[in-house]
């Protein structure tokens, strides 16, 4: 026999009337009668529930937004908020919806002590009968598109609890299904059909699929500076082509990746829908808002780089993103670079100490840049970047003489889908170093001592992360491939070939497992090939094998390379090996944690890679999040034979590792 809504209530209301003699005692016990006014300065004193029997009070309390205040909550006292209480009351039904209580009432009340302005606040749950599940059925619509829907009825399990959050959202996910297939003006309809003597309902969804439905024509509704043209041809919806919300979506993400808007709204006009025979055709109204053509932007950072350690940076740039309309952009750009160094050398990593030396700022570079950027080549979307380059009186890498630097680059660009882009780069450049050695000028010659070096490059990008700061989900792969020299001339000749790939995913609750693998080589072509330190690669530090120091793992050079003061100093390798190993995990406020392993080495020649050859390293990090990434703090100790907590290295770092 099935009951209905109306009789549910009802019992649910008497129920209601039934727990106010625990509610009374609760208030007694909370605070002394007297005071009732609540204020601003009220304080939550504690946080009671009322007929809560199936699941721990802890796990309800956790997800509200009142918070009970306790003794070390000086500074930021925890006052009592009554909107923050109503909408506790709605959070509340949804945990019990979400575990099968689908006919929940909830009930707040709030009774303040007087004397100490400490309120108590009380909610008054009556459960009522949890429902499981015993089936779910669609009716009507196309079979080919209920199809599509099967991922999300694999999540309903017969025999479970019904979640009824995730019964509500499957009707909005099955009309976002027919909206994608040509059918915007389906009727999705969901109902539960309930047994009361049994406890257990089935969810029943009911389509409506209306007329198939192409799109019109798409008129702006507000003009600005940028060409009518130059913004209808970012847009998927076409005329004449089946209606789909994706393509709605994708059109306003490729308008927001101009970099010309602020605000985009492309929605359909229902009020243009027109039927012919079985088809119907709707029109749609772009509106959008206009960012300033002309921009300035500047900032002040502390980073690290590869070979230099902690730097300090001081950007500034300006430019004009929307030339005459037709959103080609032409930025100029200063970015000079300093090392942070103390009395013993550069900082390469963070130790406590270090605070209490005396640091200095080392003149690296200032990368002077004109960049012109046209967004669409030929009439297609494929963006070309032409960068000049000139940095004058720079540092090199690892040695200490300095070189002025003059560069040429062009890179086109395409997206292949919405997580995956490829670019091809051509790039020259010329080094005229300054200062070399007479006795060393051989040497140094060899490492690009008034060189040219051409380069054609390609890379591909695939980022399924879910967040590129803080990432839970999904995974990064970089593939690049660099030809130079060879037939392109130049003094460089060489190949060089990398694939990086890094996973996210969630294991044991909030635990994140992060994971990378990296691999490369460097082949120079035949007799005449050749490469300097500075094309090769290099490994430890903060970001790869983090109990060595930065770029300190590797090749190294030695008497034969005829070196100068350079020996023993990192030379670079033509082969690399890295795979990370790292779980991540949030602690307390804004503090996580990390345990991770570091494994890998580069390598002059092939034959060199050797099982035994790996290095390894583990430690412990702490991260601080920010709103431009985490603050990260690492030790990481080298794993050998003899165990040393000392032969590690301290890292400061923003974002992640990897």
């Amino acid at each position: 026999m099935k009951a209905s809504r109306s009789t549910l209530i009802l019992i649910s209301s008497i129920s209601v009337f039934a727990l106010f003699p625990v509610v009374s005692a609760l208030a007694q016990k909370s605070g002394r009668p007297g005071k009732s006014v609540i204020d601003k300065n009220t304080i939550v004193g504690k946080i009671e529930f009322a007929g809560v029997r199936s699941f721990p009070q802890s796990d309800i309390k956790k997800l509200l937004l009142t918070k009970e205040n306790h003794w070390y909550n000086i500074f930021n006292k925890r006052r009592l908020s009554k909107s923050s209480v109503a909408a506790d009351v709605g959070t509340i039904k949804r945990f019990y919806g979400r575990r099968g209580f689908l006919f929940t009432t909830v009930r707040d009340s709030m009774v303040v002590a007087s004397g100490n302005n400490k309120a108590a606040v009380i909610f008054i749950v009556v459960e009522g009968q949890r429902t499981t599940l015993s089936g779910v059925s669609i009716m009507g619509g196309l079979k080919e598109i209920n199809g599509k829907f099967d991922k999300t009825l694999s999540q309903f399990v017969v025999g479970e609890p019904i979640n009824a959050i995730r019964a509500i959202s499957g009707r909005f996910i099955l009309r976002d299904i027919y909206s994608d297939y040509g059918y915007p003006y389906a009727r999705i309809d969901n109902d539960l059909a309930l047994n009361p003597d049994s406890g257990q309902a089935d969810i029943m969804y009911a389509v409506e699929e209306s007329l198939y439905t192409v799109n019109g024509k798409t008129s702006i509704v507000k003009t600005g500076n940028t060409r009518s043209g130059v913004v209808l041809r970012e847009l998927v919806v076409k005329p004449g082509k089946g209606y789909s919300r994706k393509d709605i979506l994708e059109s306003e993400q490729r308008l927001y990746s101009t970099g010309l808007f602020k605000l985009v709204n492309l929605r359909r006009d229902d009020s243009s829908a027109e039927t012919n025979n079985d088809t119907c055709r709707v029109d749609f109204l772009l509106s959008y808002e206009e960012r300033k053509a002309l921009f300035v932007n500047g900032g002040i950072g502390v980073g690290r780089e590869d070979y230099f350690g902690v730097v300090f940076r001081l950007p500034v740039q300006f430019g004009h993103r929307n030339l005459f309309g037709t959103s080609r952009k032409l930025i100029v750009g200063a970015r000079p670079v300093y090392q942070i160094t103390d009395p013993e050398g550069p900082l390469k990593s963070f130790n406590p100490k270090d605070l209490m030396r005396k640091l200095k700022l080392k003149f690296i570079r200032t990368t002077f840049e004109l960049n012109y950027i046209e967004p669409w080549l030929l009439n297609y979307r494929i963006p070309a970047s032409l960068r000049l380059i000139y940095e004058p009186y720079t540092l090199k890498p690892i040695f200490e003489w300095r070189y002025d630097r003059v560069a040429g680059e062009m890179t086109f660009s395409r997206e292949l889908d919405r997580n995956t882009i490829a670019r091809l780069n051509s790039t020259i450049e010329y080094l005229n170093i300054r200062n070399v050695p007479a006795d060393q000028q051989e040497f140094y010659r060899e490492e690009g001592d008034n060189q040219i070096r051409r380069k054609i490059s390609l890379y591909g990008e695939r980022d399924t992360r879910d967040n590129i700061f803080v990432p839970q989900h999904g995974s990064y792969s970089f593939m690049g491939l660099d030809y130079v020299g060879g037939i392109l001339g130049g003094d460089f000749t060489y190949v060089k070939a990398q694939f990086s790939w890094s996973r996210y995913q969630s294991i044991m609750g909030n635990n994140i497992l992060a994971t990378r693998i990296w691999a490369g080589g460097l082949d120079d072509l035949g007799r005449e090939g050749r490469s300097s330190s500075e094309d090769r690669f290099f490994l430890g530090g903060a970001t790869t094998v983090r109990g060595f120091t930065e770029n300190r793992l590797g090749p190294v050079f030695v008497e034969a390379d005829d070196p100068g003061d350079r020996l023993g100093k990192p030379k670079g390798g033509r082969y690399l090996l890295l795979g990370n190993l790292e779980l991540r995990r949030s602690l307390f406020w804004r503090f996580g944690g990390t345990v991770f392993l570091d494994a890998g080495n580069t390598y002059s020649y092939f034959e060199d890679i050797t099982p035994i050859s790996i290095a390894f390293s583990s430690g412990l990090g702490m991260q601080f999040f920010t709103p431009i990434g985490p603050l990260r703090f690492d030790y990481g100790i080298r794993l050998k034979k003899e165990f040393d907590l000392g032969a590690g290295s301290y890292h400061l770092s923003i974002l992640y590792a990897f």
